[in-house]
C-alpha cells in the first residue's frame, strides 16, 4: 500500500478555497492525511480553524513550526518547507502539493501509483516551458537554457526517495533566499519557478512526467474551458471531451471572489460546472460547519457565497447527489443567514417555525403546500429553503390587506414591494406567489390537489373559519390542514368549531389535523 499525504497552504483570505480544496481531497481520498499550513502573518481565525478540526485526518500546522535554518515565512515558501520536512522524516511514499485554489473533481490514484513507480515527479504542464537567462546561473544552470518540462505546482506529486529528498531540500533552501521574497539570488515565479529550476540544474527534469494542462493545472486556459457533466463525471469539451481531473483558477479571479461569480453568471457559462463543484465542496464537503453562522468563517469579500449556495443548489444536487441527504441537516443558523434581512414572525429554535418544518418533514408525501398569510415571505421562504432538496411546491397566498382596518391583527400591514423583493432573491426555490384574498385564491386550485394547508392569515375567528371552509375541499383525502398561533383564543375557537380532534405542538402554537379524519 502506498503511503501518501497532501500539503496545502492557507490564510484568512484564502480560507474559502482551502475549505473546498481539502474537502475535495477527502472526497476522493478519505483515508489520506492532509497537512494544512497556516500562514501566520495572515493566520486563519478561530472559527476557520474549527472547520478544519472537524476531521482528524486534517493536520493544521502553524507556519512557525517551519521557522528554522533562517527560513523566511510566507505563502510561497511554506509548501516547500513542509514537503522538505516530511520527506526527511520518511513517513510517506508520495507527497502531493495542492494549491488552495485547486479543487479535485476525480481521484488521483493512478497518478499516485505512477509517481511511486517512476520515483520521480508528476504534475500538470505549464505552457511551453521556461527560458532561463543569466540570472538562473545562481542555480548552477549553464545559461541561456530552455526547460521544456516545466511542471505546475498547483497540483503535483513527488515520490519520496533519497534523490527527491535532496531536490525538495534544495527547493526549500532556494525558496528561503529567493528573488520573489527579496532575500536572495534565486529567481523564478514563486515556489513553482524555483522547484523547476532546481530540477533542471540537477539534471532531473527528465524525471518529471507532465500531465495535460487543460485537465489538471489549467494555466492560462481556465476561462477557455467548456465543462459539462455527464454520467457522473465532468467533461472538458475544449480538451477533446476528456474527463476533467481538477479545477484550478490560478492566474484568474479566485473561485470565492465575486468577480469570478460575475464572470460565470455572465459571459462564461462554460465555467458554471467548475463553480458549482467548488460550492458543493465548500458547503457540503467533509469540512462543512453548519453549526455556526458561516459569516464567522467566510471573509467579508466572500459573503456572496451564501447567496450562491441557494442559487446553485439545484445544480449542486445534480452533480453531488449526497448533498440531497446532507441538506436535511440544515441548521437554524444557516437558515437565518441565508434568509438574512427577511422578517419572520415564526421563530426558529424551539418556536413555531421549527415545529412547522418538523411537521412538513414528517409527511414525505407532501408535494403541494399552501400557506395562507405570508406577510413579507419569511416563513414560506424558510420552508422553501429547508425543503429545497424535496419535490415540494410552496404556494404563498397573501392579500396585503390585513384585517381591513389598516393593520394585520394589530401589526403593520405587510409591504407588497418588500415581499416581491424577498421572493426575487431566491429564484431557484419553488415558492410561488398567489396574490389575492384567501377565499378567492382557493378557486385557482382544483379540489383534492393540495397536500398541506397552513393557515396564518387573519386571526379573527370568522376569518379563520372562512379560510378553513374555502380550502378544505382543496385538500386531498390524506391531506393535512394546520395553522399557527393556536394560543390565540380566536384561533382556537375557530379550530374547535370545525374539527373534533387536533394535535398541538409543544410550544402550543402550531395545530394540525387530517383533512378527512
Amino acid at each position: 500500500m502506498i503511503r501518501y499525504a497532501f500539503i496545502t497552504v492557507t490564510d484568512w483570505n484564502f480560507f474559502p478555497g482551502t475549505l473546498a480544496t481539502v474537502s475535495s481531497v477527502l472526497e476522493f481520498h478519505a483515508q489520506t492525511t492532509v497537512y494544512v499550513i497556516n500562514n501566520e502573518p495572515r493566520r486563519v481565525s478561530e472559527s476557520q480553524a474549527d472547520c478544519l478540526s472537524n476531521d482528524p485526518r486534517i493536520r493544521l500546522i502553524d507556519s512557525s513550526a517551519f521557522a528554522r535554518d533562517g527560513r523566511h515565512i510566507d505563502a510561497w515558501e511554506l509548501k516547500a518547507y513542509c514537503m522538505c520536512d516530511l520527506a526527511e522524516r520518511g513517513d510517506f511514499d508520495v507527497l502531493i502539493g495542492i494549491d488552495s485554489d485547486c479543487v479535485l473533481c476525480s481521484d488521483v490514484d493512478r497518478e499516485i501509483r505512477m509517481c511511486a513507480e517512476s520515483g520521480g515527479f508528476v504534475g500538470g504542464a505549464d505552457g511551453d516551458g521556461a527560458h532561463y537567462n543569466d540570472t538562473y546561473a545562481a542555480y548552477g544552470i549553464d545559461t541561456p537554457a530552455h526547460n521544456a518540462r516545466y511542471m505546475s505546482t498547483s497540483l503535483f506529486f513527488c515520490a519520496v526517495n533519497p534523490a527527491n529528498t535532496a531536490i525538495v531540500r534544495r527547493w526549500a533552501e532556494c525558496c528561503a533566499a529567493a528573488v520573489f521574497n527579496g532575500l536572495g539570488p534565486y529567481p523564478g515565479h514563486g515556489d513553482q519557478g524555483v522547484l523547476n529550476a532546481v530540477l533542471y540544474a540537477a539534471n532531473r527534469s527528465a524525471s518529471v512526467h507532465l500531465l495535460d494542462n487543460a485537465l489538471w493545472s489549467q494555466h492560462g486556459i481556465y476561462w477557455q474551458s467548456t465543462i459539462d457533466f455527464k454520467h457522473g463525471a465532468f467533461i472538458n469539451h475544449a480538451a477533446g471531451r476528456q474527463r476533467q481531473r481538477a479545477f484550478h483558477c490560478g492566474g484568474s479571479d479566485k473561485f470565492w471572489a465575486i468577480e469570478h461569480r460575475d464572470h460565470v453568471f455572465g459571459a462564461h457559462a462554460g465555467q458554471v460546472y467548475p463553480y458549482v463543484w467548488f460550492l458543493a465542496m465548500l458547503w457540503f464537503g467533509r469540512c462543512r460547519n453548519w453549526s455556526v453562522d458561516p459569516f464567522q468563517y467566510l471573509p467579508p469579500a466572500a459573503h456572496h457565497l451564501a447567496d450562491d449556495l441557494v442559487h446553485a443548489l439545484p445544480m449542486i444536487l445534480q452533480v453531488y447527489p449526497v448533498a440531497r441527504q446532507r441538506w436535511d441537516a440544515l441548521t437554524d443558523r444557516m437558515i437565518d443567514r441565508l434568509l438574512n434581512g427577511i422578517p419572520r414572525a415564526m421563530s426558529l429554535g424551539e418556536g413555531s417555525m421549527n415545529e412547522t418544518i418538523e411537521l412538513v418533514a414528517s409527511f414525505p408525501g407532501v408535494r403541494r403546500y399552501v400557506e395562507l398569510g405570508s406577510y413579507e415571505g419569511g416563513s414560506v421562504l424558510a420552508l422553501g429553503l429547508r425543503f429545497a432538496n424535496r419535490d415540494i411546491h410552496f404556494y404563498s397566498v397573501e392579500s396585503f390587506a390585513g384585517s381591513l382596518d389598516g393593520t394585520m391583527d394589530g401589526h403593520r400591514l405587510p409591504s407588497r414591494s418588500a415581499y416581491l423583493t424577498n421572493l426575487s432573491r431566491f429564484p431557484s426555490l419553488r415558492v410561488q406567489y398567489v396574490p389575492g384574498d384567501s377565499a378567492s385564491a382557493a378557486a385557482l386550485f382544483a379540489d383534492g390537489s393540495v397536500d398541506m394547508l397552513f393557515i396564518d392569515a387573519s386571526h379573527e375567528t370568522d376569518a379563520v373559519l372562512r379560510d378553513i371552509d374555502a380550502w378544505r375541499a382543496k385538500l386531498n383525502p390524506d391531506g393535512i390542514i394546520a395553522g399557527d398561533d393556536y394560543g390565540w383564543p380566536s384561533v382556537a375557537r375557530a379550530v374547535a368549531q370545525r374539527f373534533r380532534e387536533i394535535c398541538v405542538s409543544p410550544s402550543g402554537c402550531v395545530w394540525w389535523t387530517r383533512a378527512s379524519p
